[in-house]
């Protein structure tokens, strides 16, 4: 699957692809085509030279998109998905790491704006608090005007802890290897959009940045 990343402010998806987002600019719209298949993953930004990023994805007819990504420090980003056809489908799934003294602020609007038919939409996001003084905002917003939908949106805020890294550290492992097992867990389950062969690559680079 051809891989396309993000770098000017309107893009159309005319083919089923990958789309790599590291919000190098401050305003995109992505137009998906009718029936294409297109997964996304963001990741991102280290240090944001923006105040606020927006991102549009427009659905249209018998399409879908799936979007995971791992937004990491000071970040403050909006990301709308628009149904815009019959038979479309969506769903925004992301992990935020907020590390000591950061503050990460998400806006997940799920929209359709007709009466379109056999859609799908959601929002979710997970945000783990990472040392201290660090503030996570996440506003998951539906904008509905349709009955014949499946829809709905979460959010969870947690620290890498509880029964299961209780259960780790009593099977010999260090406190600190058993988070971070956890935490890779966490940050994999949410590139499931990049290609397998890149996934630990990924993964490895944003651990070495919580580090810092």
């Amino acid at each position: 699957m051809n891989t396309i990343q993000i770098n000017n402010a309107n893009i159309r998806i005319n083919e089923n692809c990958h789309i790599l987002d590291t919000w190098l600019v401050e305003f995109a719209t992505i137009d998906i085509a009718d029936g294409i298949e297109v997964l996304y993953t963001y990741i991102g930004p280290a240090i944001s030279l923006f105040d606020k990023q927006v991102r549009h994805i427009k659905i249209w007819k018998n399409s879908s998109y799936v979007g995971t990504g791992v937004i990491l420090d000071n970040s403050n980003i909006e990301i709308i998905t628009e149904i815009c056809g019959d038979n479309a489908h969506s769903i925004l799934d992301i992990l935020a790491l907020a590390t000591s003294g950061s503050t990460i602020s998400v806006e997940g609007v799920a929209r359709v704006d007709s009466p379109f038919r056999q859609v799908s939409t959601r929002v979710d996001q997970t945000n783990i608090l990472i040392g201290h003084g660090a503030r996570v905002r996440w506003v998951p917003r539906l904008e509905i005007a349709t009955e014949d939908i499946e829809g709905g949106h979460s959010c969870k805020i947690h620290r890498l802890g509880g029964d299961v890294l209780f259960y780790l550290t009593s099977r010999g492992l260090t406190a600190e290897h058993a988070e971070a097992m956890l935490l890779n867990s966490e940050i994999l389950k949410h590139l499931r959009t990049v290609d397998e062969s890149e996934r630990e690559k990924i993964c490895y680079d944003i651990h070495m940045r919580l580090k810092k």
